[in-house]
């Protein structure tokens, strides 16, 4: 059941980063944000439900918290670039974020 789980969780995180690249360049069309949208909700329930599979560890709370910190981030980028204001440092946060939650992921860190 973990494996089914995980491979949910890890082709939902990169439907996620493709759906906020498309979100991004057309900014315009509600389908893209829709999607991503979408893809957030299962990335956290099949987050929240892998927590409960290995028992809570401490630096997957930690995960956790700098997914939900990255979903905050692509909705400002996404916000200020509708707006036509500058996204560059909220990009750059957002790709350390990344960064970060991928060798969490892949037990790097």
């Amino acid at each position: 059941m973990k494996e089914v789980v995980l491979q949910i969780h890890s082709g939902v995180w990169g439907i996620l980063v493709l759906l906020f690249i498309f979100s991004f360049a057309f900014y315009r069309q509600k389908g893209w944000i829709m999607g991503l949208r979408l893809s957030y909700l299962v990335m956290i329930i099949t987050g929240i439900w892998l927590l409960f599979l290995i028992h809570f560890p401490i630096i997957f709370l930690l995960k956790g918290v700098l997914a939900i910190l990255l979903i905050g981030l692509m909705e400002m980028v996404l916000g200020r670039r509708k707006k036509q204001k500058s996204t560059v440092p909220f990009l750059v946060l957002l790709a350390i974020d990344l960064i970060l939650i991928l060798l969490i992921g892949y037990k790097i860190i």
